[in-house]
């Protein structure tokens, strides 16, 4: 590691946060999918190891910068909402504030508002320079946590996933106020899924995953679904019901590649698509940072496959 990578991961951070955490994502899978093609046809990972997943656009530096840095934006505009500041009169303020109940709503109208949990916004619009040093910072020390998970103590996990975990999980106790599993209405179900819903996504999720382990060994290369699936969500941009499934085909993928098989492939993507609802429903629902579910589940189900199975294969 050296001081020229560092500088690397504090600008990946810092880029993360000026164009939004889910942008700077997709752009991990277009730049995964190109370091893919040129792995198969050169046997260059060169795309892969320093762009795609390296202090550019690696999730664990741009993403992670621009969750704690959109956090960090909503943490600031919610004092600003508290003070009023925001309106540049202070009778206005009064006036408005005091006639309305929901001041969220009134706040959100405000340019300068910003949804901690949100990862789609670029933080651009506000203009403010330590949001970007918060990026910068946090590019950093996701650049330097999967060094020590990856290189250094060899956890046999997605080292990836995992740091971006670490720095969700800080990220929510440092600039949340939400609590780990947030705030939910008293008439409200934590968890209100249907037979027939679950079936959808367990057939979707198997189906998906036996693809992308089928593709993953021919290639012999275990994040080619997950790159597909990364640049897929910018479908969401167009307002459309998209499905998140980088979850499924990165879980595919581990276990393709580690065990062998497109069908347990396939049972490790059912695995990683219902484990993902029950995720996205106990740590992102109702928050106010965002802690990433597709994250978690890579994380738990890698280190299942990785660490508890393939060993006695």
């Amino acid at each position: 590691m050296s001081l020229v990578a560092i500088l690397a991961a504090f600008g990946g951070g810092v880029f993360g946060a000026l164009i939004g955490g889910t942008t700077a994502f997709i752009f991990t899978g277009f730049l995964g999918m190109a370091g893919v093609a040129a792995a198969v046809a050169a046997g260059s990972t060169l795309i892969l190891d320093y762009v795609a997943f390296g202090p550019f656009f690696g999730p664990h530096v741009a993403f992670v910068g621009a969750v704690a840095a959109a956090a960090y934006a909503g943490r600031i505009s919610k004092k600003h909402l508290e003070s009023a500041t925001f309106i540049d009169n202070p009778v206005n303020a009064r006036t408005i504030l005091g006639d309305h109940e929901d001041k969220d709503k009134i706040f959100a109208e405000d340019d300068r508002h910003v949804d901690g949990a949100d990862t789609t916004v670029p933080l651009f619009k506000t203009t403010d320079p330590m949001v970007l040093i918060v990026g910068g910072i946090f590019g950093i020390l996701g650049y330097f946590v999967e060094y020590l998970y990856g290189p250094i103590l060899g956890i046999p996990i997605d080292t990836i996933a995992l740091t971006v975990v670490t720095f969700a999980i800080i990220t929510r106790f440092l600039f949340g106020h939400s609590g780990l599993t947030g705030i939910f209405p008293t008439d409200e179900k934590r968890f209100p899924f249907s037979g027939k819903m679950l079936l959808f996504n367990a057939i979707w999720g198997f189906a998906f995953a036996g693809l992308v382990g089928y593709a993953a060994i021919a290639l012999d290369i275990d994040n080619i679904g997950f790159t597909i699936s990364a640049a897929s969500l910018i479908f969401l941009y167009f307002g459309l019901k998209f499905p998140v499934s980088h979850h499924v085909s990165m879980v595919a993928g581990h276990a393709a590649i580690a065990l062998a098989s497109p069908w347990l492939a396939a049972l490790f993507g059912l695995f990683a698509v219902i484990t993902g609802e029950y995720v996205q429903r106990l740590f992102n629902t109702h928050v106010d940072t965002h802690i990433d579910m597709p994250a978690i589940v890579i994380a738990f189900w890698s280190f299942i496959v990785l660490g508890v199975i393939a060993p006695f294969i």
